[in-house]
């Protein structure tokens, strides 16, 4: 190892796939040890209808998905699907994305392109959101040169539109918030966020990455949501994961816009003298079709009437969850408007426990400032699962109440 590097070289001779086989099988993290960092998944069907499809389209490339026919209507079937869950307008619209990373770098760069007709004379954009809002905002701003101005937000980890809207300046081009953060996972106040993008003339974006497609079952069943999608004016644009809570392979995610007139600012075309016109969905160049042709053979699969069905069988798995982790001297999960869940103890340090599972084989999840163990729950999450993970964790929670001094550890999101 040589500054966190490999040092190898090609071998001479190429292993039998035999070989190759045995050493990744025995590296494989087993179940369900590893259920959070592969997190989100459907049931076993689901997941076998999914490969299938991946598999049968992974050589395919996604980079003819505007062009193509075949690929092309799928994915266009895939994006009115999503869309038609947001309250759309008649013409509201979208694009198939990697992950919520990809989706968030496009609503910056459209709000960017939409900003040079608006507000030409802005030679520094920012873009303003709550302190919540994903790291990936930062990562895509640094890349297009836009600054991050964050606002403070509730003891609930809500933004509050009185900061976002005193925060703004001359030089601001877009609000962002989420609905809901993964901080959090409480949705921010959206329609009042809304109204003071409207009133500025700004583009407002809401990330729900985490919540796009478990949010409008949520509501569904009862749950009482803060409105966040198309329904709320002034919403332009919405980023939803279908890795998440679609239940799709990843890489999968959407971006949605309001009106088919803001797609225009996502693309960037070039007329290549030697190639042409060069025109894609996204980002990226080549890329697998699998998770295009995945998705949509998921979706078709579960329907609205299998998507409820899921997110029944996850409603019951956090109440269990809160039942009983509340059971465990001193833990406490937290109160969430959608997921993941996360709980804290007011005994024992929460990074002791978090690296005390980990001593365990979990590979799990943590958040700083306040301290708080993630579990992003699916409902691939079997009640034998859930059952192993909280006998470990009352197994855990005894022995370090024993102890004298526990060990604090490290935590982090991933």
């Amino acid at each position: 190892m040589l500054d966190g590097f490999v040092v190898k070289s090609l071998p001479q001779t190429g292993a039998p796939s035999e070989e190759i086989q045995e050493r990744l099988t025995k590296i494989c993290l087993d179940e369900p040890y590893a259920h959070f960092a592969r997190a989100f998944r459907g049931p076993e069907d689901v997941q076998r209808l999914a490969q299938w499809a991946f598999d049968r389209f992974f050589a395919d490339n996604g980079f003819f998905s505007l062009y193509a026919p075949y690929m092309r209507e799928i994915e266009q079937e895939v994006i009115a699907m999503g869309v038609s869950l947001l309250h759309p307008e008649h013409d509201s619209t979208g694009n198939f994305t990697s992950g919520g990373t990809e989706s968030n770098f496009s609503a910056i760069h459209a709000a960017k392109e939409w900003a040079r007709e608006r507000r030409p004379g802005v030679k520094k954009p920012n873009v303003v959101a709550p302190r919540t809002i994903h790291p990936s905002f930062h990562k895509g701003a640094r890349y297009l040169d836009v600054e991050v101005v964050t606002t403070d937000f509730d003891t609930n980890g809500r933004g509050i539109a009185a900061n976002i809207a005193n925060a703004i300046d001359d030089s601001t081009i877009m609000i962002a918030a989420s609905a809901p953060s993964w901080a959090y996972a409480n949705i921010d106040p959206i329609p009042e966020i809304a109204e003071v993008a409207h009133d500025a003339g700004l583009w407002m974006h809401v990330d729900a990455c985490i919540g796009g497609y478990i949010s409008p079952f949520l509501e569904k069943l009862g749950r009482n949501l803060t409105p966040w999608d198309f329904r709320v004016p002034g919403v332009m644009s919405i980023s939803a994961d279908l890795h998440k809570f679609a239940y799709c392979p990843k890489p999968a995610s959407s971006i949605y816009w309001r009106h088919v007139e803001l797609q225009k600012h996502h693309y960037v075309e070039v007329n290549d003298p030697f190639l042409g016109p060069y025109k894609l969905a996204g980002f990226s160049g080549s890329r697998s079709a699998g998770p295009i042709f995945a998705a949509w053979a998921v979706m078709n699969h579960l329907g609205e009437d299998g998507y409820l069905r899921l997110t029944r069988r996850l409603m019951d798995i956090q109440a269990r969850i809160t039942r009983e982790l509340g059971a465990i001297g001193g833990l406490r999960v937290w109160d969430v408007d959608v997921m993941p869940l996360h709980f804290s103890s007011d005994r024992t340090p929460t990074e002791a426990i978090y690296q005390g599972l980990q001593e365990k084989g979990w590979i799990m999840l943590g958040r700083l400032n306040p301290s708080a163990i993630t579990l992003p729950i699916d409902p691939s999450l079997t009640d034998e699962d859930l059952e192993r993970l909280l006998s470990d964790l009352r197994e855990v929670v005894d022995r370090l109440g024993h102890a004298a001094a526990p060990k604090a550890g490290d935590i982090r999101y991933g």
